[in-house]
């Protein structure tokens, strides 16, 4: 295992590899990989990593992730859990990895970068931000090199939500001669944006510099429990698992995230762009299956027919009643997903 050395900011000094020494600076430990806290809600389902850990990335920020070993021997397979934006590994870890896990699955998820606990690009922490999506892809390749393909079982099925199933499309299209990955899940991907003209026209009018592009967007700001109400908010009916988030953030500060900056969105709108290009997913043979949330309020779903379309090979299943964190919904509908996921697991990584 190569080691790094803490620099200012979020960079370290190395080759990419993995951190889990305990002498390096508690921030990249492997001590420092494990949430401080479980809060009291999700302590009863919790699960926590077999192995909590740090991947050096190519150009040497430092990735956070966590393996839970199979509970059942042989192995059925592996799940790579990519989540979405804002999001970390521990809200997975409450109920989603627990069940992957009763199905004979081992888990591999990751924090990306500039959320929970991997490197953040400001120094205000609380800011959404990414320089390009290439960076993103980049980490996945880190990731799925360092620790994925040379411990995890076979087959190898990510189960993603939101942007990290445009991340999942993305890494597909570009390595699909490579990439380890055999099957993949996208609830809610992010392949288009709600209000989306709006935002082009907000950026056209701002110009493309770091002084403006590591600004918070209009209307977004750092995390604030006060006035998180459960009424009107635009990702579940279930307001239990809706607290899930606020309850982490309190257990470990660490993982707290506000709004995008505006720089995060305008890479966002550039990388929707190259996903939807003519012939860009064509290539794709991996099976895919495509949940699509009837009621969500912040991805276009109306892109997925077109994606869909795209793909050689994907079931595209909609849920009128969802709004967009279709696993954290309520649990008639969530009931229902891993039902439509095991049938699509049946064919693609079946039960031994």
């Amino acid at each position: 295992m190569s080691r790094g050395k803490e620099q200012a900011g979020s960079k370290v000094v190395g080759v990419a590899g993995l951190i889990e020494m305990e002498d390096q600076p508690l921030a990249f430990s492997a001590s420092g990989a494990r949430p401080l806290g479980v809060p009291e809600a999700v302590r009863a389902t919790h699960v926590a990593a077999d192995r909590y850990g740090f991947v050096t990335a190519a150009d040497g920020a430092i990735l956070r992730f966590g393996v839970w070993r199979a509970t059942t021997q042989p192995a059925r397979g592996s799940m790579l859990v990519l989540t979405g934006r804002g999001e970390f590994i521990d809200k997975y870890a409450s109920e989603v990895i627990p069940d992957l896990l009763a199905r004979g699955f081992a888990v591999y998820a990751l924090d990306w970068r500039g959320q929970g606990l991997s490197a953040r690009q400001l120094e205000d922490r609380q800011k959404g931000h990414i320089d390009t999506y290439d960076t993103y892809l980049a980490d996945l390749q880190a990731f799925l090199g360092g620790v994925v393909t040379p411990d995890a079982p076979r087959p190898i099925v990510a189960l993603t939500h939101s942007m990290g199933g445009h991340l999942l499309l993305r890494h597909l299209a570009e390595h699909q001669q490579s990439t380890p990955v055999a099957a993949g899940i996208l609830g809610a991907p992010m392949t288009g944006l709600r209000r989306e003209a709006i935002i082009t026209t907000i950026l056209t009018l701002l110009p493309p510099v770091a002084a403006v592009d590591e600004r918070y967007f209009y209307g977004s700001a750092p995390f604030r429990l006060i006035g998180r109400e459960f009424v009107g908010n635009k990702v579940t009916h279930d307001e239990r698992r809706y607290r899930f988030t606020e309850a982490w953030f309190d257990a470990d500060s660490r993982l707290a995230l506000g709004g995008p900056t505006v720089g995060w969105l305008r890479q966002t709108l550039r990388s929707i762009k190259a996903l939807s290009a003519p012939g860009y997913l064509e290539p794709v043979r991996t099976p895919l299956l495509m949940v699509t949330a009837g009621q969500d309020l912040l991805i276009d779903g109306r892109t997925h027919d077109t994606v869909a379309a795209s793909l050689p090979d994907c079931t595209h299943l909609v849920y009128a009643d969802a709004r967009h964190e279709i696993m954290m919904e309520t649990d008639q509908i969530r009931a229902r997903f891993f039902a439509d996921v095991e049938s699509f697991l049946a064919r693609h990584a079946p039960a031994q």
